[in-house]
């Protein structure tokens, strides 16, 4: 009996005893742990024992030590490098793995040498390994090592589905804090005005983070104003609960971070104005959250719980995510909702930042250069050209016509050729001229005979008769001596042939007083300016000034201004007048046709009325036209 009992005791203080006793309770906090370490305790002091496993742990990978261990069996032991190894291997290769022990690495007590092996898996939740499990054993048997990974596998689906609780509560938590940041933001967008965002702003923080009391502020000249309180229409800026709410914000901004009163103890914050906050609700708890835009604090959030509602982890990042979500909205409202007064006094603030702040170097440098362009545009002198299209003329343009009509014999020049005086330029058909003054050369010496016939026979009457035939002859023959003259056309001057070429006619009729040839003497031209009705005012006859021809742009010609025509012409959109200047001598090397650009200088004056005046004229036209 008594060695019953005494059997009874040594089973009962065993660690299998112990175990059972544990159980239930290991159990519950496998269930209900709320990290994943503590589950994974748990599941070790579980799970080792059943596989009679002296040795396991749970290792958590992607860590900047390689695979951190994350519960240990037995407790407040280390992970032994073996199996860290055989985890590893595991994790690489994403499948079970089993590796003998050496015999350094057994334990006293254990089995005997060379008969113990290490096994490892991986915990995959959808597709992605999270954590490695591996397990010291006591035996090399197959089936005991096939036996003992399959209760692994079968066991992990704990830890599996407590990562995956894990997650999902914090996507819910998420979702939450989004969908209730959403809210506030619609309710936020639904209001067109400030000061109405403001009050819906702060109406629904405190509903929805049950608090007694919020209030919202903006940063002003450096000090925080309140634009609206929860749960009141109208306040004043010199009641004592708007100068101590102002001053929460003004500390939170001021620091640059969100205060929470009373401060937890690892956090070394300033949380006077919150404490005075506090007492007016007997030990209340305050929350201010500042609200940052584009790199800088416009104002901050302050919320009022009593004392026994303090505010939790979860709520300090709702009202955060909150006030990271409206604070743009109502900043852009506000800036909108103000005076264009101020609008224009803040823009003119700004851009003086701008140019007298520590920074935007290139800025500066730009604004130094435009004004020193400005000052040098108000002082220098220039002189002032009015600018027009050219086109090269001949001085004279000498016509070269048919005097009778004929037909083409020859044509020796055409346009583009250079002549020179008595040079042929073309002949007509003469043949029939030429037998024409046979037959009256002919028809005289006839005459003449009987002329000296009567003129010896004294015949007075018909000598009178025979004298006017021969007169009539001759003057026939000098007729046709005069149409066979004309029927070879010369130039008249040495020149540019400009216009006319026979050389495709030969043959062809000719009419009394069609124009053959065009000729411009060369060395004197002119030059026809199409000059824009707005400076044609600032002409004036005598002028001089200078003509560069598109084939001649290395040589500027001399030109002087002589007439003004006051007909103006349409032309692409815009009316030009016709002005003629006189190329002075010397320009051997332009021809009639040549088109450039003309300046006529005008006088000398500022650069800045000379580049502005076009805009000045727009503006007074534009003024005229729509001034009542």
């Amino acid at each position: 009996m008594t060695e019953r009992l005494a059997a009874e005791g040594a089973s009962a203080s065993s660690p299998a005893a112990r175990l059972s006793l544990l159980e239930p309770a290991l159990w519950q906090v496998l269930q209900t742990s709320q990290t994943l370490q503590a589950a994974a305790e748990a599941w070790l002091a579980l799970q080792a024992p059943m596989l009679g496993a002296p040795r396991a742990c749970v290792l958590l990978p992607g860590t900047s030590v390689g695979l951190a261990p994350l519960a240990v069996f037995p407790a407040q032991s280390e992970c032994e490098m073996g199996l860290r190894e055989t985890a590893e291997a595991a994790l690489r290769e994403n499948r079970p793995v089993v590796q003998a022990m050496a015999d350094q690495d057994v334990l006293p007590g254990a089995s005997p040498p060379g008969m113990g092996a290490w096994i490892a898996l991986p915990l995959t939740l959808d597709g992605t390994p999270f954590a490695v499990t591996a397990f010291a054993l006591d035996s090399r048997d197959r089936d005991d090592l096939r036996s003992a990974i399959r209760q692994v596998q079968w066991g992990s689906a704990w830890l599996v589905a407590k990562q995956a609780e894990l997650i999902g509560r914090g996507e819910r938590r998420t979702l939450a804090r989004s969908r209730s940041v959403l809210d506030l933001l619609a309710g936020v967008l639904e209001q067109t005005r400030f000061s109405a965002a403001c009050t819906a702003a702060v109406t629904d923080l405190a509903i929805t983070f049950s608090c007694q009391r919020a209030a919202i502020g903006f940063m002003r000249r450096g000090h925080a104003r309140i634009a609206a309180i929860s749960h009141s229409a109208q306040f004043g800026r010199e009641m004592n609960l708007v100068r101590r709410l102002g001053a929460c914000m003004n500390e939170a901004v001021d620091q640059r971070s969100l205060i929470l009163f009373p401060a937890p103890e690892d956090e070394a914050t300033v949380t006077t104005a919150h404490a005075d906050l506090a007492r007016l609700q007997y030990g209340g708890r305050v929350l201010t959250v500042p609200m940052l835009v584009d790199d800088r604090f416009v104002g901050a959030i302050t919320l009022e719980r009593a004392g026994n509602e303090p505010f939790s982890l979860e709520t300090v990042e709702q009202v955060t995510a909150a006030a990271a979500a409206i604070g743009p909205v109502l900043e852009e409202k506000r800036q909108n909702d103000r005076w264009l007064v101020l609008k224009a006094a803040d823009a003119v603030m700004g851009g003086a930042r701008l140019l007298f702040g520590p920074n935007r170097t290139g800025l500066k440098l730009g604004l130094v250069a435009v004004i020193a362009l400005i000052l040098a545009l108000s002082v220098i002198r220039a002189d002032y050209r009015v600018t027009a299209d050219a086109r090269v003329e001949g001085l004279v343009r000498r016509s070269v016509v048919a005097s009778y009509d004929g037909f083409l014999k020859t044509a020796e020049r055409r346009a583009g050729d250079t002549v020179r005086k008595g040079d042929l330029l073309a002949a007509l058909e003469d043949r029939d001229l030429a037998l024409e003054r046979l037959r009256w050369v002919t028809e005289r010496q006839q005459r003449t005979y009987e002329y000296d016939k009567a003129l010896a026979t004294r015949q007075p009457a018909t000598i009178n008769v025979v004298k006017s035939q021969i007169d009539q002859a001759d003057a026939q023959i000098r007729l046709l001596d005069e149409q066979i003259a004309r029927s070879k056309f010369v130039a008249p001057f040495d020149g540019l042939i400009i216009s006319g070429d026979l050389s495709q006619s030969i043959g062809g009729a000719v009419t009394r007083g069609q124009v053959l040839f065009e000729i411009a003497p060369l060395d004197s031209y002119r030059v026809v300016l199409s000059v824009d009705e707005r400076v044609i005012a600032d002409l004036r006859e005598g002028q001089t000034g200078h003509m560069l021809a598109t084939s001649l742009p290395d040589q500027p010609q001399a030109l002087t201004v002589q007439t003004i025509t006051p007909v103006a012409e349409a032309k692409n959109g815009r009316n030009l007048f016709r002005v003629e200047g006189r190329i002075a001598d010397g320009a051997t090397r332009l021809r009639p046709g040549m088109e450039g650009i003309a300046k006529v200088d005008v006088d000398r004056r500022l650069l800045a009325w000379i580049w502005a005046r076009p805009v000045v004229d727009w503006v007074r036209l534009a003024f005229w036209h729509w001034w009542p």
